[in-house]
């Protein structure tokens, strides 16, 4: 009797995980296609990137990614950013820490997409590597870049509902712009890291993308929460490859 039941177990099996599966096999096939018709390639506009405050919105209550509502962090990320700020207001060698270390040695990022990390450098000296997810629906522009503006705290969104790629996410940490509305930024929406998750920026871990944002410039000012490149307060390089 029990042997006459298995295909039709194998078969309930094979439907239950089809249908968990569905939205993820047919977002990766259409998109390999190039039928998907998700035209986002990157986060942001880099006009309203500019004219962003950077603050934290108290108000945010819900996550959206991949079409689904999301465990939000509000006050784990409320703690870190309130934290990360009073930490950048009691630095009073920030000037110094933007582009090279007290030995003079210029600082850089290196993205690397084969291996889907990032490592920071000083001169040839390397002080930081962890691993991101670069862009999946969309690429991660490759070349040679600088940190244009950084924000403290930023809501992205984009993506679409009729894929199931539609992302709508309040209170994105520690953004690095580096190429147009292209960032380096925390991810608190999955834990996938050393795979490819995003529309084109670089998702790095909480913990990482905090530590990276207070080593690189433009130097945030104490007090604020934005800061874009000058002659003043340059960029640090990105190199993308």
């Amino acid at each position: 009797m029990l042997h006459r039941l298995l295909p039709v177990l194998l078969l309930i099996t094979v439907v239950i995980y089809v249908a968990f599966n569905f939205q993820s096999l047919r977002r990766t096939i259409v998109y390999k296609l190039n039928i998907s018709g998700d035209l986002t390639t990157s986060c942001c506009d880099e006009n309203q990137v500019a004219k962003s405050n950077g603050q934290f919105d108290e108000d945010a209550s819900t996550a959206i990614f991949n079409n689904e509502v999301i465990d939000y962090p509000k006050t784990s990320l409320a703690y870190a950013y309130s934290r990360s700020l009073a930490q950048n207001q009691g630095n009073n060698n920030q000037a110094v820490l933007g582009t090279t270390n007290d030995a003079g040695e210029q600082k850089w990022i290196e993205v690397s997409l084969d291996e889907q990390k990032v490592r920071a450098w000083e001169g040839n000296k390397l002080v930081m590597e962890f691993p991101i997810s670069s862009g999946l629906w969309s690429p991660t522009p490759i070349g040679e870049f600088r940190i244009w503006h950084k924000t403290r705290s930023q809501t992205m969104s984009g993506g679409s509902k009729t894929l199931g790629t539609y992302y709508n996410l309040p209170n994105v940490p520690s953004n690095m712009f580096f190429h147009k509305g292209y960032a380096l930024h925390g991810a608190y929406w999955h834990n996938n890291f050393g795979h490819p998750m995003s529309h084109g920026c670089v998702n790095e871990p909480l913990a990482s993308a905090a530590q990276i944002f207070e080593w690189a410039g433009p130097v945030v000012p104490p007090g604020q929460n934005t800061a874009h490149a000058s002659p003043e307060n340059p960029g640090t390089r990105v190199v993308v490859h």
